[in-house]
């Protein structure tokens, strides 16, 4: 009995990551062409600050993945993020710029996070609590 549960949660879960898989990574949703121009052409660099908001942040379509790619701190989450062979698990970097506002907000094992909403997808990204520089929903 208690093997066919945990069947059962196993494949709840991967059919939750789903629509984490047809994200494209390494880059913000919508934003085809953001690399061009290096650092040597006058564009930014991905590692630079985003002159009219700051950094740009990590975020993923799922809570789950965020966790587990943040578990190792934001140095090693940018690495990974930077390593083309990594599994990037739905994530990238979000420039600050493409936040259009927090769609929602939670706290698992005593910290916030936020789920950013992102100019080009309806699918929200989740970040740490309070990175975006953005008002929280609504109502909570």
């Amino acid at each position: 009995m208690t093997g066919r549960l945990l069947r059962i949660a196993a494949l709840a879960l991967a059919l939750s990551a789903v629509p984490a898989l047809g994200q494209q990574a390494g880059r913000a949703p919508g934003r085809a062409g953001s690399d061009k121009g290096g650092p040597d052409k006058g564009g930014t660099d991905k590692g630079n600050t985003d002159r009219r908001g700051g950094p740009p942040l990590i975020g993923c379509p799922s809570l789950a993945n965020y966790r587990m790619l943040m578990r190792g701190g934001a140095q090693a989450a940018a690495a990974q993020l930077a390593d083309p062979k990594a599994d990037h698990l739905g994530c990238a970097t979000l420039p600050r710029t493409e936040i259009t506002g927090i769609a929602d907000r939670v706290s698992l094992g005593g910290q916030s996070y936020d789920c950013a909403g992102v100019r080009g997808t309806t699918a929200c990204h989740w970040v740490e609590a309070g990175t975006t520089g953005r008002p929280g929903p609504a109502g909570r």
